[in-house]
């Protein structure tokens, strides 16, 4: 599951035009707190963080971008239900949704206050993930800065 999700980060992970005016860490904490916003919606307990959010290069070496993935159990719920809260609140925001149906359902995001999203409720697991706009800034730096002792 951890990874099909880390796979779906790195699918949303293409970078568009750069956010001028937003710091690197103003993406990570747009990404984090939309992300962590929408469980709250859900109401499913047993949040956790599948690592800290990862900061990259964005496509074509300018700029940077963050990635991020939040997991709970799903239990006993209403997938479609959460499915549309989910949907729901990102159009809220601003972004572009797309719900797929096929299987259990997955909603899928674009644009907004990020670039893109995911919310997958299966199998057993919810999970949230996606990637920050892109933003002006040097991923190695900040790797050094944030994680090089």
């Amino acid at each position: 599951m951890a990874a099909t999700l880390a796979a779906v980060v790195v699918i949303l992970a293409g970078c568009g035009p750069q956010e001028a005016d937003v710091t690197p860490d103003e993406a990570r904490e747009t990404l984090t707190s939309v992300i962590h916003d929408t469980a709250k919606l859900l109401g499913a307990p047993g949040w956790e963080d599948a690592g800290d959010p990862g900061v990259e290069t964005c496509d074509g070496g300018s700029g940077v971008k963050w990635s991020y993935l939040y997991k709970a159990p799903r239990g006993d719920v209403d997938l479609m239900g959460d499915a549309e809260k989910v949907a729901d609140y990102w159009e809220s925001l601003g972004m572009s949704v797309r719900v797929n149906t096929e299987h259990e359902p997955i909603v899928f995001a674009t644009g907004g206050p990020v670039q893109g999203l995911r919310f997958t409720t299966g199998p057993a697991m919810y999970g949230i993930g996606g990637t920050s706009a892109c933003v002006p800034g040097d991923a190695n730096q900040i790797i050094d800065d944030e994680y090089v002792d």
